[in-house]
């Protein structure tokens, strides 16, 4: 007890030998710096080449991006990227090293041509080396599709199994059946969410994630019209492909399998997508 009455009369007079200052006036206001953007700086114009992938694969082309105002850009975009369908799967003979995917008829590489605006958010909240940006692009896209087989009979189906078909037919590399090409034009659009790294305004590099779709009004025929149903041997197709002349496939020696109709054409092909875009601005 003598000890607490010592320490509270030691504090009691330590704290009467400083004086209590008070504050009769507030601190001066700092301005916030104004962000710094390409536009005011002189950079207002732009190229970049882009680099895609989504769920149909790889695509690459370029951008390039027109200053409108501090924070906004128009963007003109034009890419070469391949179409499948989202159902495809790819299987590798693990002993030959082939791929190849079950039901697919053709391959479709497009050619899309977007013109956009681009917007930088949180200008005023976030360092201008992180510059956050969003955009909306949509125009034509034309697109060419062609063989993915070697259709010897234009059946419409690949016969794979020689031991049910009693021969099978070949697939084609990336560069054949080009000649049997068919042209598709259709309409497409992006939305991205994005950002642009680094303090230096002549150069271009940027990340996005967003969507990415196309659609084709008079649809794509990727994957095979027809399929022979196998449990009707002998029988007449209850819903006949009707490509060609032919109606059915040959099974074993003297056996017919009718052809029946297997998959449409498929007018919309969208995906999430991130892209790269490296380059300059001037």
């Amino acid at each position: 007890m003598k000890k607490l009455l010592i320490f509270t009369l030691v504090f009691a007079f330590s704290a009467a030998g400083f004086p209590i200052l008070a504050q009769f006036s507030e601190p001066d206001v700092l301005e916030r710096e104004k962000p710094r953007n390409l536009y005011d700086e002189g950079f207002r114009t732009g190229f970049g080449f882009n680099f895609s992938l989504n769920d149909f694969g790889v695509g690459a082309g370029g951008q390039f991006r027109i200053g409108l105002d501090s924070y906004t850009e128009a963007i003109i975009t034009l890419k070469a990227a391949a179409l499948k369908d989202p159902t495809e799967q790819t299987y590798v003979d693990y002993y030959f090293g082939f791929r190849t995917v079950p039901e697919k008829y053709k391959r479709v590489l497009s050619f899309p041509l977007y013109v956009g605006l681009k917007k930088r958010l949180f200008a005023e909240d976030i360092s201008d080396n992180f510059r956050v940006f969003s955009s909306l692009s949509a125009g034509p896209t034309y697109a060419f599709s062609y063989p993915y087989f070697d259709d010897a009979n234009e059946n419409g189906f690949r016969e794979n199994n020689v031991n049910i078909y009693n021969y099978s037919e070949r697939v084609n590399d990336i560069f054949t059946g080009w000649k049997q090409a068919d042209s598709h034009w259709g309409f497409g659009g992006e939305f991205v969410v994005g950002i642009d790294f680094g303090e230096k305004f002549s150069s271009l590099s940027s990340v996005q994630f967003g969507y990415t779709m196309n659609y084709f009004s008079k649809g794509i025929q990727v994957l095979e019209p027809c399929a022979p149903d196998l449990n009707r041997i002998n029988q007449q197709a209850i819903n006949p492909c009707g490509l060609g002349n032919v109606d059915a496939v040959q099974v074993g020696q003297d056996d017919f399998a009718p052809l029946e109709k297997a998959n449409g054409p498929r007018k919309y092909f969208g995906s999430a997508q991130i892209s790269f875009i490296f380059g300059w601005m001037w």
